[in-house]
């Protein structure tokens, strides 16, 4: 069987290049292509591909929506699907898609609605670009010190608007990313987890803003959610991130290009990363479920 794989340009992430290695060790014709970040529709597919393993990190709309497409035609099945791959994207998807399970979080576009919002939760508000990555365009909303820095976030989000989200104290205590993998029987099983901890008076705990890695475990409510996110979100394999909050469990964020299985594998002498490789395999095998 032949799998394409789509990633990103150099320089490849450590986790994407760890996946790639197992996956390709499963096929015996593999095709890898560089796609670009801001690119509105992916190359040609080539001849005889049974799946495509979309590792790209592209979160266009329209370049997700032409993936979905050319697969169809070509009778392949894509890893993740680009329809639920734009929805993982987009934040303020998750109003409608995961109600009752996140913290209460509105949409909004106008500088006065926020300041309403603000005063309604009655406590700080976290404004977010829908489309934002690694914790930047996102900032915290306290007073009308704040106006000036949301204005310029509206404005970068090109008439998106932003995600408004009540701000969780809990979370300063750090979040867990709960990797989720489409199992046997299309059945979804978390194949590896992490905490990640904000820097001391910080509150992003994305790695890429300061916070730190560390080993935990999972509570049984934590699994729980989990697998409820991932049975919603309609991906093959997810990065969920959950955080817990006046006793209970919430969503923080879904990621359709999810990483940490190397560093899960390594330190506990696990295999989601081979996990993974025969999950994409039963997939350009038999079909998604």
């Amino acid at each position: 069987m032949r799998l394409w794989i789509l990633i990103g340009p150099p320089t490849v992430s450590e986790d994407t290049a760890y996946l790639v290695g197992r996956v390709t060790s499963r096929f015996g014709d593999v095709t890898v292509t560089q796609v670009s970040a801001t690119d509105s529709k992916p190359p040609p597919v080539p001849d005889g591909v049974a799946a495509i393993l979309n590792r790209s990190f592209n979160g266009s709309r329209a370049f997700l929506t032409e993936l979905d497409k050319v697969a169809a035609t070509a009778g392949a099945a894509v890893v993740n699907p680009g329809a639920a791959t734009f929805r993982a994207c987009d934040k303020r998807s998750y109003i409608q898609d995961y109600a009752g399970l996140i913290p209460r979080t509105w949409t909004s576009g106008s500088i006065d609605e926020i300041a309403d919002l603000h005063s309604q939760v009655g406590d700080d508000v976290v404004l977010k670009n829908p489309f934002g990555k690694h914790g930047k365009d996102m900032i915290r909303f306290s007073s009308e010190k704040d106006i000036e820095a949301a204005a310029s976030l509206i404005e970068l989000s090109g008439g998106s608007g932003l995600v408004v989200q009540q701000f969780c104290s809990g979370f300063l205590s750090g979040d867990k990313r709960v990797i989720v993998h489409r199992g046997l029987r299309g059945r979804f099983e978390i194949a590896a987890w992490f905490k990640r901890v904000p820097k001391p008076g910080e509150w992003k705990s994305n790695v890429s803003a300061g916070g730190s890695v560390v080993s935990c475990e999972l509570e049984q409510d934590e699994r729980d959610l989990a697998i409820e996110v991932a049975e919603i979100a309609g991906l093959d394999y997810v990065g969920i991130d959950l955080a817990r909050h006046d006793g209970r469990c919430l969503l923080i964020e879904t990621n359709a290009y999810t990483g940490g299985h190397i560093n899960f594998d390594t330190e506990r002498q696990t295999h989601s990363g081979d996990d993974f490789a025969r999950m994409v395999l039963r997939i350009a095998r038999d079909g998604r479920p």
